[in-house]
């Protein structure tokens, strides 16, 4: 998903569309940029919306992190958004890079069941779901928090695939998005909504209709199933943490 300009050329290509003096003046007196432009605050504001309604692939991450023995959540990245469907990965075998193993998601209400299953274990146990839930209780950071269950009992090694909140755009980054123009024109109504050109809005109606576009089209490139897939879920062997497939058809 390559982009053509950085985020000073997207201000001022923006600006020069908009012919409004006294915003260019604010923004971008002689042609630079400042850091207190408007225009520098509407490009962040619209992409952390876009990322958080329309999670997709350029935005996805990969992290090594820890649980904790005897311990049933971690506080989760500041730049978390939404796991990868599934996206926590348990090492079974320390320090074994190829032993690691898919973890299911679930819902808060099958995730509470599957607690009251294992409360009462006393074997050494690896986390075999997970939930987001809730926050770190921070008011400063007000991280999410990963429930796990069951609670592990010993340190296991995770890695964890989440959607990443944009990281705040200097001057000479671009922005991951899979059109200038988008970000181009959306500056260019803001400005108008801020001179009072455009009722206020207008720039949020032309986002909605945008992302509805290019998602339709597979712009977005959303790394998720594309077909419906059995739930792995209710179709699962008792005792075990191995998914059994063809379960629905009663035993074989």
């Amino acid at each position: 998903m390559p982009n053509r300009y950085v985020r000073d050329q997207l201000i001022l290509i923006a600006l020069q569309m908009a012919q409004l003096p006294n915003l260019e003046v604010h923004d971008a007196p002689n042609g630079v940029v400042q850091q207190n432009a408007f225009s520098v605050q509407w490009l962040q504001d619209i992409l952390d919306f876009w990322y958080h309604m329309v999670p997709f692939s350029a935005t996805v991450k990969k992290i090594s992190i820890n649980s904790v023995a005897n311990i049933d959540s971690i506080i989760l990245p500041s730049d978390f958004i939404l796991d990868v469907r599934n996206g926590l990965l348990v090492r079974k075998v320390p320090n074994d890079a190829n032993s690691y193993q898919r973890r299911l998601r679930l819902p808060l209400q099958k995730f509470i069941n599957r607690q009251v299953i294992f409360q009462g274990s006393t074997d050494v146990n690896f986390p075999l779901y997970y939930c987001i839930v809730g926050d770190d209780g921070s008011v400063l950071t007000q991280q999410q928090t990963m429930l796990l269950t069951p609670t592990p009992t010993i340190i296991a090694q995770c890695q964890l695939w989440y959607y990443q909140l944009p990281p705040p755009l200097e001057a000479n980054h671009r922005p991951k998005f899979p059109n200038d123009y988008v970000c181009i024109e959306y500056l260019r109504i803001r400005a108008h909504e801020w001179q009072g050109l455009y009722e206020p809005g207008t720039s949020q109606k032309f986002c909605d209709s945008i992302i509805k576009n290019m998602k339709a089209n597979n712009l977005m490139n959303e790394p998720e199933n594309d077909e419906i897939p059995m739930d792995e879920n209710v179709y699962l062997k008792r005792n075990s943490d191995t998914v059994d497939m063809w379960g629905w058809m009663g035993p074989r």
